[in-house]
């Protein structure tokens, strides 16, 4: 499978203004072909296409030319990033692509003539190679690399490489999550994960901050200085965030054979203006993104189960469904059988029953070598228990 190690780079003073060159040429491509696609549909109706836009190159060269200092290869890169956001776009998958911004993250793509000798890295037009912190041996045929840099000015190497898949060894067990709000995910062993809440617990230094930059004259020293800060403590989130997300995903895979999550709408969800910021901050597509490359990773499975199931109604004891429950009701009792249900735990253990059906479906036995961790199936006839 595809997989990315990313390192901290630390080049010298002469060596950032060099990546900056390359960043700001590959930036300035990626721009003006955009610029250009968007002229040609609006006076001639002419459609995107890759290798028309590709032979575009050379004439801007000629036009430009600064943009000789660049590596070719990166500045091709530049146009199949373009072409990637066109596809999103006509798949419905993304928006109109945008200008990139120089304020934030930028990239630059190197397919080929890299090399990679220890914890230096050698890249074309370059004649010293850049430092980077090799925390972790890279495994696998190496396929190119990507050097970015943050709204901080920091710069990070990304290697992609073709690396094989290391199974675990094989465990029995087999659980399902509910991702919630008043609680990051239940799992259906009965266990709930608290929610870290990074954005909200750093929202009051972020907002004092935001207010003294709104009073400081643009472009002045002191309104860089503080934009830096502010795209510092974005990154602290990010990162506290990126750390919490792969511990859990990584402790989930280890324990089970087979993990089963309902596949969310989160982009129709986000819609919702009261809940948007909270479901933003929970970050639960990258979750489940964590999930899926780490079940495929080492051997585990992952069981998606359709956005419109109905989870949080169907009493996961006897199947009646609760067409009258509200998102505020976090306990309710079954009219027929009489269970009471703490709603999050029985969300995750009919998504439980759900993923057996199907993961029996597909594979067309009984699997007898997965089973449900030890009181899962049992119904919360006491409420919620002591967690």
């Amino acid at each position: 499978m595809l997989y990315v190690y990313r390192f901290r780079l630390y080049p010298k003073e002469g060596q950032i203004e060099f990546l900056n060159r390359q960043i700001g040429h590959c930036r300035f491509v990626y721009n003006k072909l955009l610029e250009i696609a968007k002229k040609d549909y609006e006076v001639e109706g002419k459609k995107w296409n890759y290798y028309e836009y590709k032979k575009l190159l050379p004439k801007l060269k000629e036009e430009f030319s600064f943009l000789k200092e660049a590596n070719s290869q990166s500045l091709q890169e530049a146009v199949r990033w373009l072409d990637r956001a066109f596809k999103n776009f006509f798949k419905g998958l993304a928006k109109f692509p945008k200008f990139k911004s120089k304020k934030r993250t930028n990239s630059i793509s190197i397919p080929q003539h890299f090399r990679i000798e220890g914890n230096k890295v050698k890249i074309p037009k370059l004649k010293k190679p850049i430092r980077f912190i090799k925390h972790r041996e890279i495994k696998g045929k190496i396929k190119s690399i990507t050097i970015t840099k943050t709204p901080t000015g920091k710069f990070y190497l990304n290697i992609l490489v073709d690396r094989e898949i290391e199974p675990l060894p094989k465990e029995n067990k087999i659980v399902a999550i509910d991702v919630g709000l008043t609680h990051f995910c239940t799992i259906s062993n009965g266990e709930k994960i608290e929610k870290p809440k990074h954005l909200i617990e750093s929202e009051k230094r972020l907002k004092k901050l935001q207010r003294h930059l709104s009073r400081k004259e643009v472009g002045s020293k002191r309104f860089l200085r503080l934009k830096k800060r502010i795209a510092k403590l974005h990154e602290k989130i990010k990162n506290q965030r990126d750390d919490f997300l792969h511990k859990l995903s990584r402790k989930i895979i280890g324990d089970n054979q087979a993990v089963i999550v309902e596949d969310l709408n989160i982009k129709g969800m986000i819609k919702n203006s009261r809940l948007a910021k909270h479901i933003a901050d929970a970050s639960w597509r990258r979750f489940i993104q964590y999930l899926e490359y780490k079940a495929k990773l080492y051997g585990r499975e992952l069981i998606k189960v359709d956005t419109f199931f109905p989870s949080s109604k169907l009493c996961s004891k006897c199947g009646y469904k609760n067409d009258g429950l509200k998102l505020s009701d976090r306990e309710w009792t079954c009219p027929l059988c009489k269970t009471k249900h703490d709603r999050d735990i029985n969300a995750a253990l009919n998504l439980l029953k759900e993923g057996l059906t199907r993961l029996k479906r597909v594979v067309g036995v009984d699997r007898p070598e997965l089973m449900p961790v030890e009181g899962a199936m049992a119904p919360c006839e006491a409420g919620s228990p002591s967690l």
